[in-house]
Parts: structure tokens; sequence; C-alpha cells
């Protein structure tokens, strides 16, 4: 004999999708992949039961719930189109309901985005109905006088005492529940909006210096060497290396400036990269993308809708970067001793002209011609150079983060920031579901 209390996993609407032979109903929010392939195949095998129906709720929120997936709505309404029938539906469906035959079973779908679906009898979640339902479901809840009434009871063999009672009290006072209302918010926000960390780190050769000794720029006090730093900036402001590199991707630049450098209007045509380019295409997908809060404490704010081309935009930048790092490490050391000649070449009339006297104290009679004086400016610059850092891993950083209500309730200028950025209209479609979950 069959349980009246039983699961409704895919794998048992699929056994029953498969004998059906007179007549097949099938009402439910949504359909998984697996249903739905079931009742593909039955259509292809024997075109199915000559009865057969197929409800659902095409919202997209029961989608996002985890009642089923959008593909597998589409198998079935394909499928049934082969049969000349129609996919239907009814809005804000969600019970669950198969007729198979003379077969009946009324379940609960399983949003799982919540909880994983039912599995076993262990956890059921469906009811078989037969001729004798009634009778039948009251047995198996434990409500009959039979004598045999605890052989058939299903449902209910377990007792509530009261430390059970206490022991789920305790569990939630630890971990309370959430207000409906607010995780219905958090909902609404993170499927329209999502904060993002996004930068390009590392990339700046230009803060890189060295300390040169105060003697070499002529300060022969000691008091005043003491009180001086000198630093010198090893690389040039601006763009210290500039490179011509094949833009990977084109930047998706509709209503927006070219990015800049670009040099033809050809897609796959080079660039060129520098510093000065990387932060100006950085502010570019910023100024793009972001919906400008005016609070550094909320990071980057971004349409859900928009994600997947910024997402593209990230990957072209980062291949740029890449490149750009690659060429660097290339040339950074030739760099960096074209730089040290240049500075020996202007320090050494200086240098000839007043030589540090701690210089000529190590010479026997007390002068330096002009191969020592070169040699021993060239070992002091060597020696602040040797510090100097050559490791270059430039980065670009992209962290999505989802929308929480601590967040959008820290400030209480959030709502009138977004209203300013999408005007009271558009506003409305996010901030009316707010209003709704917050009055309940």
């Amino acid at each position: 004999m069959s349980r009246v209390f039983t699961s409704a996993s895919d794998a048992a609407l699929s056994r029953y999708v498969a004998t059906a032979r007179e007549r097949l109903v099938i009402v439910s929010p949504g359909l998984s992949n697996d249903l739905a392939a079931a009742i593909s195949t039955r259509i292809a095998r024997d075109g199915g039961p000559p009865l057969l129906a197929v409800i659902v709720d095409i919202d997209p929120e029961v989608c996002r719930l985890g009642y089923g997936e959008i593909d597998a709505v589409d198998t079935v309404r394909q499928a049934l189109a082969k049969k000349g029938l129609s996919l239907q539906t009814q809005k804000g469906i969600r019970i669950g309901l198969l007729v198979a035959d003379e077969e009946i079973l009324v379940f609960s779908p399983t949003p799982r985005l919540i909880e994983a679906g039912a599995h076993s009898e262990d956890t059921p979640n469906a009811i078989h109905i037969t001729p004798s339902a009634a009778l039948d479901i009251a047995r198996a809840c434990g409500a009959s006088t039979e004598e045999s009434a605890l052989e058939k009871q299903e449902l209910g063999l377990d007792l509530v005492d009261e430390s059970k009672l206490a022991a789920v009290k305790q569990d939630l006072k630890e971990v309370p529940p959430r207000q409906f209302d607010l995780a219905r918010l958090e909902r609404v926000f993170n499927y329209r909006l999502e904060f993002v960390e996004f930068s390009v780190e590392h990339y700046k050769l230009k803060t890189r210096s060295v300390a040169l000794p105060a003697e070499l720029l002529g300060l022969a006090e000691k008091k005043l060497q003491e009180r001086i730093r000198n630093s010198f900036r090893v690389f040039e402001a601006g763009a210290p290396f500039e490179f011509e590199i094949v833009d990977p991707v084109p930047a998706c630049t509709q209503n927006s400036s070219e990015p800049p450098n670009k040099k033809s209007d050809d897609p796959a045509s080079e660039i060129l990269v520098s510093e000065t380019w990387l932060s100006k295409e950085a502010d570019r997908i910023r100024k793009r993308y972001f919906i400008p809060l005016g609070s550094s404490s909320y990071g980057n704010l971004i349409l859900k809708r928009l994600k997947p081309e910024f997402e593209r935009e990230i990957e072209r930048l980062t291949k740029l970067v890449d490149a750009y790092a690659g060429k660097v490490l290339s040339e950074i050391q030739s760099k960096i001793q074209e730089v040290r000649d240049d500075l020996v070449a202007e320090l050494l009339p200086r240098i000839r002209a007043a030589t540090p006297a701690s210089w000529l104290r190590h010479s026997v009679d007390g002068k330096l011609d002009e191969e020592a004086l070169k040699k021993r400016l060239e070992k002091e610059v060597d020696r602040a150079f040797s510090k100097v850092e050559q490791a270059f891993e430039p980065k670009v950083v992209c962290i999505f983060k989802g929308v929480n209500y601590e967040t959008i309730t820290a400030d209480k200028h959030f709502r009138e920031k977004i209203e300013a950025h999408f005007g009271k209209e558009e506003a409305a479609k996010l901030l009316s579901e707010y209003d709704a979950s917050r009055a309940q």
C-alpha cells in the first residue's frame, strides 16, 4: 500500500509522467530541468496521454526563489507545441498538483533558494489522494479509534515535550529569526542592485623614490644634513612608460566618450597605454556604470542589468593591464639604469665644484681626480638605487557584494540618493517595493 504522505521529488513526479495513460495534469509555480526532460521525453516517445495540461507561473520571481528554471519552462513549451498544445500560465500559483489517471498528488513546491527539495518519504511534502482519501488521511495523522490505528499512522509519531520545546526556544534566542519584510526587502534590492569593489592597483611607478645623501647636493653642514630628507623620484610623472597595445575587446562605449588614446575607429586597433591612460580608463568605467552615492562607506553601486556589460569591460581592462605590466617588466631595469646615468651626469659638475669633505679624507693627498670623483659618485648613487623596488605587479580588483538591510538603512539619505540618480518615477520601481515591505 502506498503512503498517503509522501515525497513529491523530481524522480517521483517523473515516474507519474512516464506511466500516465489517459490524463496528465501538472500545476506548479515552476518546473525543474529533470521534470521538464521527463515531460519532453514522454511526448517525444508516444505523444503522451490524450488529455494533457501543464500550468505554471512565468513570473521571474519564480526562478529567483528557486521554484524552477526558465529553460525548463521553454523545454516543455516546445514539447507541447509539437503536440499542438500550449503551455498555460497562472499568476501567483504557489501550490503543486499532479493528476495522473486516477492518481492525485497535492504537494508543496520547494523554493530552493531557501531549502533543498524533498528527496524521501522521511521529509514528506505531498499528499497522495485516492477515492478513500478522507479516511486514509485521518488514519495517517493518527485520528482513528481502530485497534490498528498506530500501525497506520504516518505522521506525528514523535511527541513534543517540554525539553524539546525549551531547546527550540533557546536556539531561537541565540539565532533569532529575521523579520520577513526585511528579508524581502533585501531580495528586492539584490535583484536590481549590487555593490562592487573596483580598483586598479600597484601600477603607479611615478611614486617610487630613493633617498640621496644630503652631501651630494652640496649640504656640508652636519646639522643641515640631519634635517634634510632628499627623495629623488626615479620615474617622471605622468607616463614613465607608454606602449602600443592591441585592444583585446572593444570597449562598451555606447552613450560615452571613446577611451583616451584610441588610435583609430578600428575596434582591434592599438591603444597607447600608460599610467595616465589606466587612471582615465578606470575613471571612465566608474562614471559609466556606478551609481553615485556620495559616500565611500557604501562603495560602488551598480544595476544588475548592467553587470554583464561591466564584466566585459573589466575583462578587457584586465587584459590590457596584464599586457602593460609585461612590457614594463621587460624594460624597467634599462629604464632605471638610464635614470641613474642621467642623475650621475647631472650631479658630477656639482660634486666637482664642491667635493664632500668626507670623500677627501680618504685621499692620500686630499685630492680626487675626475675619474675618482665619478666612481665615488656612481658608488653613492648605486647604493641609493639598490633599494628601488623593481617588482611590478599591477592588477584589477573586482569583487561583487550583496546589498543587505543594514547597508540600505545605515544612511538616512540613501533613499534620496537613489531618487536623485534615477528620478522619482524610476526609483519608485525599487522604492515602492521597499515601502510595501516596510509597511508589512
